[in-house]
């Protein structure tokens, strides 16, 4: 703005006399002088003069040397030129544009001879304000209610001045600005609401603003709706931030007057953003009884190239319950997950997803909120991969570790090395003629394709407590080693008219294990007895497989207004694959009472035998999909709407003709319907068609049908349907909040990507989701301690949140066991939306993380670094 002392040059200009002070009529001589000045002003030699004349505004653009860009300014009322004086006055909505630089007020006087600019509001009918000057320079807006600012010292006067800077305000009642930029001002309030009359704010008597760096104030003491407190400092520093660089400060924590381990303050932290690809929190919880924890969180992301989050976590559980040996554990936590960028290298790749929880145990936590706590499995995975471009090969080193809380066992696998050959024709080349059409027999030969695939690993099971009680060489002992090779001829071959499709195949593996197992008599308990030796030995396995299918099309026409139709799909498939024989097995006398037993030396080993028995098996299955069709005046394009009765139904089984009895396989049916966004069903059943005896449960070789059993007996149904109910219009923002997170590289979002219908939105006035899993299983065993036909589990899962007014939301989610009618777990949540606060509490009055706690934060940045409220994922960077 200093380079409008250089505002000298003789202006062209339109004037109305529509204004208060001129709204009298002139008289006709006044209107010729008028006339004759301004042609005897065009006249006058200037320099870069122009001027543009709109129906609307007074509007001049100022085009001089000593401007490094155009100037514009204008007004919607009028502009009056004082030659004399050298001032320009402005009237109604003036506006003054100079490269990133915009003020705009309802009054403006440009003084010439002194350099200076005033800007301020005037008064409309009603003696209301109106046109109160704004300041915009870039990202930084400035309000106030006048201002004088001299463009040669560089000094300028505010009054009621306003300042926003990303969510902080800045109001001042009386300003001056230095030569040095610096800002001394009294009557100060600091606050991030945005509210004329703020929630709370900081009173300052007398402050310095240094932009950019630091305010600093005398004493200080928060108001909150226009009150004073007695909270309050004799002097305060707020660090100011430039428009690039990042907030960091303290987290605010989650109080927990109630838990397993006490009373505590969870999760107080520090966040520090690095650099613009760099972000940090260093977090702890402590708790009553003595329990504590601490960790870091660092997300990372450099665009083009990859992304990812690492988290660190240590906690120190200090309270019997539920460790009945009264020790006091500690638990150490990792989670990494890492991604590539695919374009960043097209030869190597590297990724990983790891969640590793040294305790198998994700019930015991310091985080009464984690949401791992109803899972009973981790996976751990780190992925090196080498691409050949042109080439259908790639390579890689794996890493994997898998944990089960059920079992109690860790299962590792380091490090893995596979080589993969993806499908490629060896005899396409030689088959292709160099004149002319292949023939039939080469069309044939040049679709014949091949894959190879290669691993190596060294893995190993072992007991979770192997690690607490750091008994290492007990877990070295428990890997093996083995290489497996595998690899697929197959081609494709078309027949009547390319309608049905003819697939055969030869599949050929051979598995090295450097480790077997011998079996021997126990004559002092009378059993089997079986030892691993360190000896290698290959297994091989083959077949030849042969699969045929098609695809049928059926419409039924129904009667009706719309004239629905109804389109059905058929995808039939037959096969048959045969299966040698190809190992020979040890048969050894080592069985109780010295009975002779059969057995695969490689039934331990990394890499198993495929199949000990010969094997012919027809196979066959059906698929089929449901769509109805009808007239719809919504869809202006087609004019049709278009409804997936049912996505997919199929039927599978085989049969096995070289097996001695019971040749026919179980049926397996499965099911699967969603026919609008909010509702899905998935149905899988396993038939058995074999007779079975009512008093044990136990299988029979004979079918059903000839024991007076009907066709067969389920074994094994389960149903699966999930139905959310929400406004229409709260859907589509249940699916637009999904792909923001998608879009989004924090990895706090991954959760809420997969689940976007239990984000708290308040957008959306409420939303339920039911989760119905229902399970039903023969009861092949039956006792006289359980004597039921069938077995079953069968829960329901509620959740989902209501508005109760516009600012309060209460969330709860309750998962109940059909069979006890007992609730095994159950979260209620009540939130408060405080405009510029939030407050939120939580309660678990179930489980073994049973507790209540609560929250009470701001929604600024400032006080509460990328966090916007409890269940809601950080904001984006």
């Amino acid at each position: 703005m200093g380079n409008f002392i250089a505002l000298h040059a003789l202006l062209c200009f339109k004037t109305h006399f529509n204004y208060k002070n001129t709204l009298n009529s002139l008289d006709k001589k006044r209107s010729i002088f008028i006339l004759i000045f301004g042609a005897l002003l065009i006249m006058l030699p200037t320099k870069s003069i122009w001027a543009q004349i709109t129906t609307q505004k007074d509007t001049i653009y100022v085009n001089d040397e000593s401007f490094e860009s155009l100037m514009k300014i204008s007004a919607k009322d009028s502009i009056f030129n004082h030659l004399k004086n050298k001032q320009i006055e402005l009237f109604g909505d003036a506006t003054l544009d100079y490269m990133e630089i915009k003020l705009t007020a309802n009054y403006m006087l440009i003084d010439l001879n002194k350099k200076e600019v005033f800007a301020s509001y005037t008064f409309d009918a009603d003696s209301n304000r109106i046109g109160m000057p704004v300041f915009t320079d870039g990202a930084e807006t400035v309000d106030a209610a006048s201002m004088r600012f001299n463009f040669e010292t560089k000094k300028g006067y505010i009054q009621e001045v306003k300042i926003k800077q990303d969510e902080n305000y800045l109001y001042m009642g009386v300003a001056k600005r230095q030569a040095n930029e610096e800002v001394h001002f009294k009557q100060g309030r600091f606050t991030t609401c945005d509210l004329e009359e703020p929630h709370f704010h900081f009173q300052l008597s007398r402050a310095i603003l240094i932009p950019e760096k630091r305010i600093v104030s005398g004493p200080m003491n928060l108001w909150i709706k226009g009150v004073p407190t007695p909270l309050g400092l004799p002097f305060i520093f707020i660090p100011q931030k430039k428009p690039e660089q990042r907030n960091h400060g303290f987290l605010f924590p989650q109080f927990v007057p109630m838990g397993q381990f006490g009373m505590g303050i969870q999760e107080l932290g520090y966040y520090l953003p690095i650099n613009d690809s760099l972000h940090t929190t260093f977090y702890g919880s402590v708790y009553s009884r003595g329990t504590w924890g601490v960790g870091n969180r660092t997300q990372y992301k450099i665009k083009y190239k990859f992304e990812g989050n690492l988290e660190t976590r240590y906690e120190y559980f200090d309270r019997g319950f539920p460790f009945p040996d009264s020790t006091n554990p500690r638990k150490f936590t990792l989670i990494w997950n890492h991604r590539q960028d695919p374009k960043a290298n097209p030869i190597w790749n590297f990724s990983s997803n790891v969640n590793f929880q040294s305790d198998n145990n994700p019930k015991i936590n310091t985080n009464n909120q984690d949401m791992t706590y109803l899972s009973n499995s981790f996976n751990s995975d780190i992925n090196l991969t080498r691409n050949f471009p042109g080439k259908p090969i790639t390579m890689g080193l794996k890493s994997s570790f898998r944990q089960n809380s059920n079992s109690k066992n860790f299962q590792t696998s380091l490090p893995v090395f596979n080589a993969n050959v993806t499908r490629f024709f060896p005899l396409k080349r030689l088959t292709t003629p160099s004149v002319g059409k292949q023939s039939a027999a080469q069309r044939f030969l040049s679709q014949i394709g091949m894959t190879y695939n290669l691993e190596a690993q060294n893995a190993g099971t072992f007991g979770d407590s192997l690690i607490r009680l750091r008994e290492f060489e007990k877990i070295q002992h428990g890997f093996m080693q083995g290489v497996r090779q595998n690899t697929t001829i197959q081609t494709t071959i078309g027949l009547f008219n390319e309608t049905w499709k003819l697939t055969p195949s030869v599949n050929y593996s051979n598995q090295v294990n450097f480790q077997q197992i011998r079996k021997s008599y126990n004559a002092a308990t009378n059993s089997t007895k079986t030892d691993t030796i360190q000896q290698i030995g290959m297994s091989q396995n083959m077949s030849l497989n042969a699969s045929l299918t098609t695809v049928v099309y059926s419409y039924y026409r129904f009667v009706g207004k719309n004239k629905p139709l109804l389109r059905h799909i058929l995808t039939p498939s037959f096969g048959y694959r045969y299966v040698p024989v190809l190992n020979q097995l040890i048969t050894t006398n080592a069985g109780p009472n010295l009975d002779t037993i059969t057995y695969s030396p490689f039934e331990n080993s990394i890499y198993r035998d495929g199949s000990t028995q010969a094997a012919g098996l027809i196979t066959f299955g059906f698929n089929n999909t449901f769509e109805l069709k009808r007239k719809s005046d919504k869809d202006t394009i087609t004019g049709f709407k278009k409804t997936r009765i049912i996505d997919a139904l199929s039927v599978t089984g085989n049969y096995n003709h070289l097996k001695d009895s019971m040749q026919l396989s179980d049926i397996n049916v499965s099911l699967r319907i969603s026919p609008v966004d909010f509702f899905n069903f998935v149905s899988n059943a396993t038939i058995s068609p074999y007779a079975w005896t009512d008093s044990t449960g136990k299988t029979l070789g004979q079918y059903a049908v000839l024991n007076n059993q009907g066709l067969g007996r389920i074994l094994n149904l389960n149903f699966n349907s999930n139905f959310t109910l929400a406004p229409k219009k709260s859907r589509g923002k249940i699916q637009e909040n999904k792909q923001n997170f998608l879009d989004n590289w924090n990895a706090d979002y991954t959760y809420f990507a997969m689940h976007p219908e239990q984000f708290i939105d308040f957008e959306i006035p409420w939303k339920v989701t039911f989760t119905h899993v229902w399970s039903i299983s023969a009861n092949q065993q039956k006792t006289i301690v359980n004597p039921d036909q069938f077995l079953q589990t069968q829960s329901i899962n509620m959740s989902g949140d209501i508005s109760l007014t516009k600012r309060w939301k209460i969330i709860g989610d309750i998962n109940i066991d059909v069979p006890t009618k007992q609730i095994t777990y159950s979260q209620f949540n009540l939130t408060r939306n405080m405009h510029c606060w939030n407050l939120s509490f939580f309660w678990r009055p179930i489980g073994t993380n049973q507790s209540f706690s609560f929250r009470l934060n701001a929604t600024s940045s400032l006080f509460q670094s990328a966090k916007i409220e409890i269940r809601q994922p950080p904001q984006l960077f």
